[in-house]
């Protein structure tokens, strides 16, 4: 006996030989199967950052307006105009606008979709509870035919609870709460990009109307001195001292001159109306577009380093996350391949009378695990999987993509501002020279020392130089915004900026030392 116990203890017997090595396979079928169970570790691609977004530095004339390079986040760049109706409208736009409202009620829903994913994580508590009220039926024989006698009334009352858990043993829930969660982060960006977007359609907005309202102004000028002028003339001829081509050459003058003023009002009324749009509003609201002096080109012109644009580009945030939701689905994608477990558990009362029913007899309770596994499907999970895996190397290249595009537009940015800066010196140069040009051709003219072809080159060469002076001015604002636009944010300065004169500096715009252009 005793060595037969001994053996027993050396050798472990059959019941116990089949449990330790269903244990052990089943150990190891889990640990190989968890190693099989690995998607794409995301990462963002590498990219080379430049140390300049311009091949060669901007060649920027001196001046007080400069390019001010920095590594912080930008915020609220509109303040640098310092002009309160352009703030009070994007406020109002910010508060109004569908689109942004749209955005943010789809950021909510992205965010209640991470949640409910998460729950999945936890384990599922229900109750149930009941009761009915049914006849037996009784089946008996007579003579080989069979018939039913009705049988008795009863009641059963029947409550449980019941709790299930889905062990995630190859993270697919996991990889679930992690594409929604970085499916909220894109919405997240996607809704800054909007609210950057949509302060700069005001602001455009604003200029567009600003600058169609001052080339109205200045038109119906013309006009009236063209008409002043084309009165002056027809006296003339009716004394004898003018010809009449001259007289029709200033009525013709006179009818171009103002022939400008109703598209240019139009442009006023379409400014007008595209502001209401943005403000949530009809085109029928009387909005005011405020002066083209009431707007002041910043003293500093705040530009991210390329170092930092990838923090401040709202498109590379939600490029970064979109790489994320691939890897994420990836990884769904891979966990399909296998098992998925569920471990379950109710307990209640069950009885027929409503004493019994809370009598420890009429308790019920029950335990249980499954298992499911796919083994043969056609393919499709494979397939499932190569696709996702093929999506993570779209998003990963749309990314970069996105980087250099952001470079690109920043770049762009940078010459046209330069350009613009350029030609609006010129311009009102311009401007100033044919307005004295003009002044004295007309003295000239009233002192008999010319003729009136060179009045009416001088008006021409005015009236041409003023309107490209106001679109110039106008174009150095809407470059201004396209910068910080490409930068991807506002700007919001460490310490108040001091206003500027209410008559916008001329002088051009050039870096600070060192400024990568």
């Amino acid at each position: 006996m005793a060595q037969e116990n001994a053996a027993a203890r050396r050798w472990p017997g059959p019941r116990r030989r089949r449990r330790g090595i269903a244990i052990l396979l089943g150990s190891g079928l889990m640990i190989g199967l968890a190693g099989c169970a690995v998607g794409p570790h995301w990462s963002v691609p590498k990219m080379h950052t430049p140390l300049s977004y311009n091949a060669h530095p901007a060649a920027l004339p001196a001046g007080q307006q400069k390019v001010q390079w920095t590594q912080q986040q930008a915020r609220s760049w509109w303040l640098l105009f310092h002009s309160k109706p352009l703030n009070n409208y994007i406020q109002q736009a910010m508060q109004a606008n569908p689109d942004l409202q749209a955005a943010h009620a789809a950021l909510a829903r992205q965010q209640s979709l991470m949640v409910a994913a998460q729950g999945g994580l936890a384990p599922q508590v229900s109750a149930n509870a009941g009761i009915s009220r049914a006849r037996a039926l009784r089946t008996g024989a007579d003579g080989g035919q069979s018939y039913r006698i009705p049988g008795n009334l009863y009641s059963l009352f029947l409550g449980t609870i019941d709790v299930s858990y889905n062990p995630d043993v190859f993270g697919r829930q996991k990889d679930l709460v992690h594409a929604a969660r970085a499916q909220a982060a894109v919405t997240k960006a996607n809704l800054h990009q909007s609210e950057v977007f949509l302060a700069a359609d005001v602001s455009r907005a604003i200029i567009s109307g600003a600058a169609a309202r001052a080339q109205l102004h200045s038109a119906q000028q013309i006009a009236t001195a063209d008409a002043h002028l084309l009165k002056l003339l027809q006296q003339e001829y009716k004394l004898g001292d003018q010809n009449l081509q001259n007289v029709e050459q200033q009525a013709a003058m006179t009818a171009a001159a103002r022939a400008r003023i109703a598209p240019l009002a139009a442009d006023l009324a379409a400014a007008r109306h595209a502001l209401a749009a943005l403000l949530g509003q009809t085109p029928n609201v009387a909005l005011s577009i405020p002066a083209l002096q009431s707007l002041h080109l910043p003293a500093r012109l705040p530009a991210t380093m390329p170092s930092a644009l990838a923090e401040n580009r709202p498109d590379i945030q939600a490029a970064t996350a979109e790489i994320k939701v691939a890897a994420a689905q990836a990884d769904v994608a891979t966990a399909n391949l296998y098992p998925q477990f569920n471990i379950s558990a109710d307990i209640g009362k069950a009885a027929m009378t409503g004493g019994l029913f809370f009598n420890p007899i009429s308790t019920l309770w029950s335990l249980g695990a499954g298992l499911a596994a796919p083994i043969y499907n056609g393919g499709s999970l494979h397939a499932e999987r190569r696709a996702a895996l093929t999506q993570y190397q779209v998003a990963s290249d749309q990314y970069r993509g996105t980087v250099l595009n952001a470079f690109k537009q920043v770049a762009d940015a940078l010459r046209t501002l330069q350009g613009a800066d350029t030609a609006y010196i010129q311009q009102k140069q311009a401007q100033q020279s044919s307005a004295k040009a003009l002044h004295l051709a007309e003295a000239r003219y009233r002192d008999g020392a010319t003729d009136y072809a060179t009045v009416l080159n001088a008006e021409i060469a005015y009236q041409q130089d003023s309107v490209a002076a106001i679109q110039g001015r106008s174009q150095r604002y809407l470059d201004s915004v396209a910068l910080f636009v490409a930068l991807g944010d506002g700007w919001q300065p460490d310490q108040p900026e001091s206003k500027p004169h209410s008559v916008p500096s001329d002088t051009p715009m050039v870096n600070t030392a060192g400024a990568p252009a």
